[in-house]
């Protein structure tokens, strides 16, 4: 019985890897069902018998909620470039550390939702969501139901890998057919679809989604083999069992890769699955581990972006939207049409001035495209013998919420409502208090805020610290649990850093880098009160009209007042700044290899902040290399010059961050 199991389970297990993964089925469909009923039936017989790559585990019962996870390895999001030029550029910066013609890999950027893998010998174990790139969702489960996602590898190995989950879109079209027939909502695009297949609470749903994956990335951590590039990589995690894109390329140099993606420019529209770009990446996995990272993306590959496409369609309407600053957007209001993978209904037409520019007038076809691939934007008319018979737009002199009359301000193109009342100048507060940028309150979203306001519990944002769970409950549809975790959110909020804060006041013309720039200065709000205009006007980033709004508003009594009542509501208003160390003051440091905790650029922003220094090369005047996992060349020639190595723990005690 039990050698029966474990053949109908191999088998089965070819046979998938042949249908979903290689695209080249061996066995019917009948034929398979009937191995694959049997092998059901013996394990209903024998559940003692049941093992997690039983193609039968495929789908499992119905979660009650995903559990973050924190990533063993960080998951890096991508720098982009979206011409020529800027990728010539990216790989001189390679050449210079590396000489001429370093090896590239190009790959097909595919338009699904970046996922990570974990096998530990040989068995699928985990499989997270990329989330912030730290932490993610678990979704082993809905996972497991991809056919393309192998249950057991074909050797008995410990290895990450990341991949791309999409929909193809022969399914993305049927799916939309069938809830249009069932009168549900149909799908913007296929990469909404595939998440939203993904974030099933019932497994059984996603797999019927038809969902695939291709995989990218491979991190070993226990083989026979180890490969020395990427190419090899990718070779190795095919061998494995995994599905690889089979439109990749090993190209010798820039040219190469320009080349490719000229080609997949013209031959995208013919694949069954989206993608928006190439990814290019260093060949080499040394050079690789040389080069490191940024913050967020590693500096060996870059995503080349092809242009946005252009559609025309029928301008219906032009609606006026009111942004925090009472900032006045004119907004096209568009028949619907599919751009670039997504339903556009509306798109932006900037400033009354681009209206007179372009001469757009309601009933006028028009061409839209999106902005680095998001934002829609009407870009001109179409040319048509019915266009100079339409009315000519007539710009609306006064707010179509309050009534005020629109104000120009001096230097500026945009028209401005300066109603502080404003009820879309007040609800676009609120919004971008909460957004990513400001505090991140993401329980709180613009559907919430609306019905707050309009139930007159939140006016401004320091009406949220007022809220209680009993407010919330007050909200259509709202539950116990779901208050209690906005209030709590909200709550949360009052520890963000002080430059969170002064992100999310409004000040005019400061975002989220110079209120960065001010907290690098000013570490209290006492401090900024205090400074004056020559103080902000000093600071390098920060020029003469945006010192002159921070002085103005920080001098305000009314803006004061309100401060200081968030004060009294539990605000501390601390930006909170590392000690300088007399271990680290005046030492030059170099790292090398791959840090866990943080990136190398974090790392170096910490040797700074306590008074050292860092440099990119190995030399007598090094003081100390930080070695992270798989360091380079620079390990060797610290130690034939005699510099102190130090782990990334020694580092972290030599900080203070770890006792």
């Amino acid at each position: 019985m039990k050698e029966r199991i474990e053949f109908l389970r191999s088998e089965l297990n070819k046979y998938s890897y042949n249908y979903y993964v290689l695209d080249n089925p061996i066995i019917s469909d009948y034929e398979y069902d009937k191995l694959y009923k049997e092998l059901e039936e013996l394990e209903k017989q024998n559940p003692q018998l049941i093992t997690p790559d039983s193609p039968t585990q495929r789908v499992g019962g119905i979660s009650s909620g995903f559990e973050e996870v924190k990533h063993k390895y960080r998951v890096y999001s991508l720098d982009n470039t979206y011409n020529y030029e800027e990728l010539r550029k990216w790989y001189e910066k390679i050449t210079k550390e590396f000489g001429n013609n370093v090896e590239l890999v190009c790959e097909l950027k595919i338009d699904g939702l970046a996922i990570a893998l974990a096998y530990k010998n040989g068995v699928f174990v985990q499989g997270a969501t990329r989330g912030n790139g730290i932490t993610g969702e678990e979704i082993t489960q809905n996972l497991k139901t991809i056919k393309a996602i192998p249950l057991r590898l074909f050797e008995n190995v410990d290895v990450e890998v990341r991949g791309e989950i999409y929909m193809p879109k022969t399914s993305f079209e049927k799916l939309n057919e069938e809830n249009i027939l069932k009168g549900e909502k149909p799908f913007a695009n296929p990469r909404n679809a595939a998440a939203g297949s993904l974030r099933q609470l019932d497994s059984a749903i996603t797999a019927k989604r038809d969902l695939s994956m291709f995989t990218y990335t491979p991190i070993i951590e226990k083989a026979s083999f180890k490969p020395l590039t990427h190419w090899d990589g990718i070779q190795y995690v095919k061998k494995l069992g995994f599905k690889i894109n089979p439109n990749i390329r090993l190209v010798q140099n820039i040219d190469g890769a320009i080349d490719f993606c000229k080609e997949w420019e013209l031959k995208r529209q013919e694949l069954n699955y989206a993608t928006d770009g190439v990814v290019i990446k260093v060949n080499n996995l040394a050079y690789q581990n040389e080069l490191g990272y940024t913050s967020r993306a590693p500096k060996w590959a870059t995503a080349f972006k092809f242009p946005p496409e252009e559609i025309s369609t029928k301008l219906l309407d032009i609606e006026i939207g009111i942004g925090k600053t009472g900032a006045v957007t004119p907004v096209a209001v568009l028949e619907p049409v599919n751009l670039a993978g997504s339903i556009v209904s509306r798109a932006s037409l900037h400033n009354f001035d681009e209206i007179k520019r372009l001469d757009v007038r309601i009933g006028d076809r028009v061409f839209i495209k999106k902005a680095a691939e998001i934002i829609p934007k009407v870009v001109k008319v179409c040319e048509s013998a019915n266009h100079n018979e339409l009315p000519i737009y007539k710009v609306q002199k006064n707010c179509p919420a309050c009534g005020e009359p629109f104000k120009e301000i001096e230097g500026e193109v945009n028209l401005y409502c300066l109603n502080p009342n404003c009820p879309d100048v007040l609800k676009a507060k609120l919004e971008y208090w909460v957004s990513k940028e400001a505090m991140d309150i993401d329980s709180v979203g613009p559907s919430v805020i609306s019905k707050l306001y309009d139930l007159g519990l939140v006016k401004a944002p320091i009406d949220f610290y007022r809220l209680t769970i009993s407010d919330f409950l007050k909200l259509d549809l709202v539950k116990e649990k779901s208050a209690t975790n906005m209030f709590n959110a909200i709550q949360e909020s009052k520890n963000k850093p002080l430059s969170r804060f002064i992100t999310a006041l409004s000040i005019r013309h400061v975002g989220k880098e110079t209120a960065e720039l001010l907290t690098n200065e000013f570490s209290s709000i006492e401090e900024l009160k205090k400074a004056s205009y020559e103080d902000f006007a000093k600071i390098d980033g920060i020029g003469d009209k945006i010192a002159k709004n921070i002085y103005e508003f920080f001098h305000n009594e009314i803006n004061i007042k309100t401060i200081n009542e968030f004060k009294e509501l539990g605000f501390s208003f601390e930006q909170k700044s590392l000690k300088i160390s007399d271990e680290l003051a005046g030492k030059t440091f170099v790292l090398t290899g791959t840090l866990n905790s943080m990136t190398r650029d974090e790392a170096g922003d910490i040797i700074k902040s306590k008074g050292g220094k860092t440099s990119s090369s190995v030399s007598k005047k090094t003081s100390f290399i930080i070695a992270g996992e798989n360091p380079g060349s620079k390990l060797d020639k610290g130690k034939d010059l005699g510099v102190i190595i130090l782990t990334e723990d020694d580092f972290l005690k030599m900080t203070g961050l770890r006792s």
